[in-house]
């Protein structure tokens, strides 16, 4: 009886540190595999040929477009707040980022003196300095230009948006692009 006790007891062990071992790996796989689409949704940055390079707050002109950046505001910063407070951006997902993530609030203006000139925010992209290209996820345009930025088709003037990109905590933001542009614009935030 007691040897059968024994193989019960040892058997129980075993299957218990095989599922323990089964739970490890479980939780590694998901590990990996979250880390992994992050990585796939922001690839690394490859500056684009040819562009034209200016810093914070200077603007340039490629086209019928003047794209300038005037800063860059953490989403945790009450400005940030405010800035989605006043510009009625209700119809998008609050300030509130997932876990390990933290919206930056990037302030731009665009000019044109062409009626109808194409401009999206899905075009504009933030480089972090670990490399990767962040997408936008979501525009506020001064009142003045709001509905222009929802048509991506701007009128003449200049027009002032707000564009906000959700990255990882421990990233800086570096370079904010504009894609669209021939030229590409380059604004370097260092």
């Amino acid at each position: 009886m007691r040897r059968s006790s024994k193989a019960i007891a040892a058997s129980a062990a075993i299957a218990i540190a095989i599922l323990a071992a089964i739970v490890v790996l479980a939780t590694l796989q998901t590990a990996l595999t979250t880390e992994s689409t992050s990585n796939a949704l922001n690839p690394p940055y490859v500056q684009p040929q040819p562009n034209a390079q200016v810093r914070l707050r200077e603007t340039a002109t490629a086209g019928n477009l003047t794209f300038g950046v005037q800063n860059v505001i953490n989403g945790s910063d009450p400005a940030a707040q405010h800035v989605w407070d006043t510009y009625g951006t209700s119809e998008y997902a609050p300030l509130y980022p997932i876990s390990g993530s933290k919206y930056v609030i990037v302030n731009a203006t665009v000019t044109t003196a062409i009626n109808g000139t194409p401009f999206s925010y899905s075009d504009v992209i933030l480089v972090g300095n670990d490399g990767r290209s962040y997408y936008a996820n979501y525009p506020a345009g001064l009142a003045s230009c709001d509905a222009s930025i929802k048509a991506e088709q701007l009128k003449p003037g200049a027009c002032g948006v707000y564009i906000a990109f959700s990255i990882p905590n421990d990233v800086t933001p570096v370079k904010v692009v504009y894609t669209a542009s021939k030229p590409a614009i380059v604004v370097n935030l260092t």
